[in-house]
C-alpha cells in the first residue's frame, strides 16, 4: 500500500478523531505557531482533512486565500466538505513537486507532514521556491520529536519509519534549500521551525 492509499484510507478516522470536543480549542491554541496576518495567502501542505481551514481563514481575513493541498484523494474529499468559502482552494498534489508559481505564498504552513516526505530536501527546496521573498515556513507538530517517532514505529503502516530529524539536521536541510534563517523548537510536547525564505 502507498502512502497515499493509506492516508485515504485513514480519512474517515483521522477526520472524527480531529474534530473530537476540545479538539478544536487545541488546535487554536497550537495555531499561534503559525504566525498568520491579515491578506496573506497560505499553502497549507498536507492538509490531510482541512483542521486547519477555518483557523487560518480567520487570521487572514477577507484580503486573504489558501490552498488546502495533500496528495490522498480520500482527504482531499473530506477537506471540501468543511467550506465552500471562495477564498480555498482544494487541490490533490505534490509536495515534491507542487503545481505553483515562484514567489506565490506569504506562508507555507506544514502540519505533522515533514515525516511523511519521502525526499524532504526536495520538498523544502519546493516551499521555499513557492514562498514570497521574506515569506515563512511553518513546520510544526502538536507531538515532541522522540513521542511522534515512537508513534509511527508502533504503526503497521507504510509510516513505521518515517522520523523527524534532530535539530541540527533540519537546519541543514534548511540551509540548502535556500531559507536564509530558521527556528527551532523540539521539546517534549511539541516540534516547531519557522524558516525565512
Amino acid at each position: 500500500m502507498t502512502k497515499s492509499e493509506f492516508f485515504s484510507e485513514l480519512s474517515a478516522s483521522w477526520d472524527r478523531e480531529h474534530s473530537r470536543p476540545g479538539e478544536l480549542e487545541r488546535l487554536r491554541d497550537f495555531a499561534g505557531h503559525f504566525r498568520l496576518g491579515p491578506g496573506e495567502r497560505v499553502l497549507d501542505a498536507g492538509c490531510g482533512s482541512g483542521r486547519l481551514v477555518a483557523l487560518i481563514l480567520e487570521e487572514v481575513g477577507a484580503g486573504g486565500s489558501l490552498v488546502e493541498l495533500d496528495f490522498a484523494p480520500g482527504m482531499i474529499e473530506r477537506a471540501r466538505l468543511k467550506t465552500a468559502d471562495p477564498r480555498v482552494d482544494f487541490q490533490i498534489g505534490d509536495a515534491h513537486d507542487l503545481p505553483f508559481p515562484d514567489s506565490d505564498f506569504n506562508k507555507v504552513i506544514a502540519l505533522a507532514l515533514l515525516p511523511h516526505l519521502d525526499d524532504r530536501c526536495a520538498a523544502l527546496k519546493e516551499f521555499r521556491r513557492v514562498l514570497k521573498p521574506g515569506g515563512m515556513l511553518v513546520i510544526a507538530h502538536q507531538l515532541g520529536r522522540e513521542a511522534l517517532d515512537r508513534l509511527h514505529a508502533e504503526s503497521s503502516g507504510p509510516v513505521r519509519r518515517d522520523r523527524l530529524p534532530e535539530k541540527a539536521v533540519l537546519a541543514g536541510w534548511l540551509a540548502t534549500a535556500g531559507f536564509s534563517s530558521c527556528e527551532i523548537v523540539d521539546e517534549p510536547g511539541q516540534y516547531i521551525a519557522w524558516a525565512l525564505a
